[in-house]
């Protein structure tokens, strides 16, 4: 077996030139480790790579749809999943006579995906939220560690963090800093500043406490943990994960089951939140204060790329303010969690809607209408 260099195929260069730096988007799936064999180089990597879209076709619609909604899904055939891929990218090529092995990043064309999931009667979500912060105390025989070693819970989230998808998942780095702001106690007691704290450290909008309790004996140990979100803006919310050691698994390895499990969780909650009825929506005549045209320019990219914005159009706009008509699916309340997410607020007054970046108070003094 040797490592490729450098494959001919025209398909896989565009496609890797195709990438650039920030194409972590939802409809982005990374890592998709492909191993086929058959009986020419050729043939195995044609294989291989269907095999590779199909994995993460798999994959996307699980970020964006719910157990439940998905359950008696078919999957389409090759070339409708084929249709749908915008580009693939191919890293970590080895190959022989009969063997293909690779990881592909494989991105799909979102109005494609769309509107198959809309055609299947499929709610979905595709909103992202700001990344949560992860705080992974670790207890085992009344020992009980977030920043001591060992805390192999506190390892297996920074290693195996969710960078991409609906919900970004953040780990800690633990050094002094984070020492000096929280400790396991504090952690587990819900202390909300200093868990804000940390958060915001990291450019977290919330901090998840994943308090892993480890119980039994060597190979046959069981996982419990208690996940609590504390979310600013609303009262902590609390779920369990429980995994136990299968046969022949280290614990590492259920560890990183209950991490993944912790991680679909927090994912399905969001999800459930901010499922996309397109059949509903409305128009809001929104007035934006604005401290000048650079301003503006960055709040309207910010508006242009929601998923939940249909159409906005320029009424009227002055040096101060702009006037502007927005067109929405969904409900007006998944509008402003979808603002919140870009750091922005839309309140009402009176009759009234505006819009201004989070925590800023730019309304008083607003003349309406310029």
């Amino acid at each position: 077996m040797k490592n490729i260099k450098m494959l001919a195929g025209a398909v896989t260069v565009s496609a890797l030139m195709a990438f650039p730096a920030f194409a972590q988007d939802i409809f982005t799936v990374t890592g998709v480790h492909v191993d086929e064999s058959a009986e020419t180089a050729a043939a195995a990597r044609e294989k291989a790579l269907e095999i590779g879209q199909r994995k993460a076709f798999e994959e996307v619609v699980a970020r964006l749809t719910l157990p439940e909604d998905r359950a008696g899904l078919q999957i389409p055939a090759t070339s409708e999943i084929t249709n749908m891929v915008r580009d693939f990218g191919l890293s970590n090529e080895k190959t022989s006579s009969v063997r293909y092995i690779a990881d592909m990043t494989v991105r799909f064309k979102d109005d494609e995906l769309r509107r198959f999931l809309r055609f299947r009667d499929i709610s979905f979500a595709e909103l992202q939220s700001k990344p949560v912060m992860i705080v992974p105390v670790y207890r085992t025989s009344g020992y009980v560690s977030l920043w001591d070693d060992p805390n192999p819970w506190r390892d297996v989230w920074s290693r195996n963090i969710a960078t991409s998808g609906l919900v970004p998942v953040k780990a800690p780095i633990g050094d002094l800093t984070d020492i000096g702001t929280i400790s396991a106690e504090q952690a587990e007691n819900g202390s909300m500043e200093r868990l804000t704290t940390l958060a915001n450290r990291y450019g977290a909008g919330v901090a998840v406490v994943a308090s892993a309790d480890v119980a039994g004996p060597t190979g046959g140990e069981s996982v419990n943990v208690t996940v609590t979100r504390y979310d600013p803006n609303s009262g902590p919310q609390v779920f369990g994960v429980q995994e136990n050691t299968l046969p022949g698994e280290t614990l590492n390895e259920t560890l990183v089951r209950a991490a993944k499990s912790v991680q679909d969780q927090l994912a399905d909650g969001w999800k459930r939140a901010n499922l996309i009825n397109y059949s509903t929506g409305g128009s809001l005549m929104v007035f934006i204060p604005i401290t000048g045209l650079q301003d503006w320019a960055k709040i309207e990219d910010k508006l242009i790329g929601l998923p939940v914005v249909r159409n906005s159009r320029v009424v009227a706009m002055s040096r101060r303010e702009v006037q502007l008509s927005l067109d929405f699916v969904g409900s007006t309340s998944q509008l402003q969690t979808a603002l919140n997410q870009q750091n922005l607020n839309l309140s009402r007054m009176g009759e009234l809607w505006f819009i201004q970046p989070t925590g800023s108070d730019r309304l008083q003094g607003l003349s309406i209408g310029g």
